[in-house]
């Protein structure tokens, strides 16, 4: 199976040593999202899990664990986001620079192919418009081709809270001119520095605009790196074409209180209240009296989800 962690939260940048403590331990425990009282234990040993795929906006705490992950034989991959928004949409987003400086030594180590930049979400708004992004991201692109050859790209999908930014004017959505022109910019810069652009969820097909149409964990990028997958549904959201994996993160519980995340429903008051542990099998978070714990050890099932019963509220 192929872990995720995480698309819920940032494992490496906050919780890098409660991972560790998980995989030297070779289980971890995940409330699903979805049935709240379903909670899977995962085995994590390496007879189990076939790669691990960190996403995340700082890996540097996860360097120094680097050898030891790699002595267990386990193989990783890094889905390294990094974008121009400044403190004002992603307050605890560390400095580019430190970040891009960690990511050629981790490609130093693991190898280029096994790295990917996220130039993702793709935000307009006051200031951001073509002019901005093509002038960032050409700043960006230079720096980031030292460790990779992949850029993933996604337009911001305006929902729930991030209604509210749209309607102070904080955010605004995308038109479609404004699709198109960034897709022909980017592939035209990233390809002069040797980078293939790959759409992640796009509701069209932008490869005639220079956009590869692609999963962001994709297949043939498994079948390259020698590691083995599951066929079949593995989306995520519509438009997903990735592979199917296990995420074993939890929602609320990053720290870079981005403006447009997701992930985060509460605030940053509420999260740091949390119970945290880093030596607890669950990820701020225990077992309740009313939980079932599954158990999911074999390589066949590689998604939560294909344990629960239809129905449930959306996370």
């Amino acid at each position: 199976m192929i872990i995720t962690a995480s698309r819920r939260t940032d494992i490496p940048a906050f919780h890098s040593e409660w991972f560790m403590n998980r995989l030297r331990a070779g289980t971890v425990l995940v409330r699903n999202p979805v049935h709240r009282t379903t909670v899977h234990r995962v085995d994590l040993g390496r007879s189990n899990v076939d790669c691990i795929v960190f996403v995340t906006k700082d890996p540097r705490p996860m360097v120094p664990h680097l050898r030891e992950i790699g002595s267990m034989g386990h193989v990783c991959l890094f889905h390294v986001t990094m974008t121009p928004y400044g403190r004002g949409l992603e307050p605890g987003v560390p400095f580019k620079a430190d970040v891009n400086d960690a990511c050629i030594g981790i490609s130093d180590r693991i190898g280029r192919d096994r790295m990917v930049w996220r130039y993702d979400p793709v935000i307009f708004g006051p200031g951001m418009g073509i002019d901005y992004h093509r002038r960032k991201f050409s700043m960006m692109c230079r720096e980031v081709s030292e460790w990779t050859d992949r850029c993933v790209v996604s337009f911001l999908d305006v929902y729930g809270k991030l209604n509210r930014l749209v309607e102070d004017g904080t955010l605004r959505r995308v038109t479609r001119a404004e699709e198109d022109a960034f897709a022909e910019m980017v592939s035209e810069v990233a390809g002069d520095h040797g980078m293939t652009v790959t759409g992640c969820c796009t509701d069209r097909d932008m490869s005639d605009l220079g956009i590869l149409r692609r999963g962001c964990l994709d297949r043939g990028t498994m079948r390259s790196l020698d590691i083995p997958y599951e066929t079949g549904d593995g989306n995520l959201r519509d438009g997903c074409l990735c592979v199917r994996s296990i995420d074993i993160g939890q929602y609320d519980t990053c720290m870079h209180d981005c403006v447009y995340c997701y992930a985060n429903r509460a605030d940053g008051g509420h999260r740091t209240a949390k119970v945290y542990d880093p030596t607890a099998e669950m990820l701020w978070d225990r077992v309740r009296p009313r939980d079932t714990v599954v158990d999911i050890r074999t390589r066949g099932c590689t998604r939560l989800e294909d344990h629960l019963h239809p129905g449930g509220d959306n996370p």
